[in-house]
């Protein structure tokens, strides 16, 4: 009875939890993977984006503008004028200039380019929305 209990384990068979196990395993290697990836284009989006003048969000909540940056990954960051912060590189979360520069330049744009008359405005912004189904 001993030697029919060890041949079935040593004899193993087909196990369905164990390629569960394994598939589990290459998805969390793989999942690991991805994080790492993704964290180095955020460290190297930071080094590029952090020149003087930008204008950055710290991860306490802090706006300024950058300064000087340092060869140790030290940046120097104007939160008012005449008060410098030194910060490491990696405090910074947010970089401020890229979105609402576009977003200014293209509502300038169309300011700049249609006159209309406060009853064409009013109906402009009435009719916006509105497909067949509403009309």
């Amino acid at each position: 009875m001993n030697s029919l209990v060890i041949a079935q384990a040593a004899g193993g068979g087909f196990n369905p939890s164990l390629i569960l196990m394994v598939a589990l395993f290459a998805v969390l290697i793989f999942m690991m993977f991805r994080g790492r990836k993704k964290q180095a284009a955020q460290q190297e989006k930071l080094k590029t984006n952090t020149v003087p003048g930008a204008k950055v969000m710290t991860n306490s909540g802090i706006f300024g503008t950058v300064v000087g940056v340092d060869a140790e990954d030290r940046v120097q960051v104007e939160v008012a004028n005449g008060v410098v912060l030194t910060l490491h590189r990696q405090a910074i979360s947010t970089f401020l200039d890229n979105e609402p520069v576009v977003a200014e330049t293209q509502q300038v744009a169309e300011n700049n380019n249609v006159a209309e008359t406060p009853e064409e405005s009013l109906r402009r912004l009435n009719d916006e929305g509105k497909d067949e189904r509403n009309s």
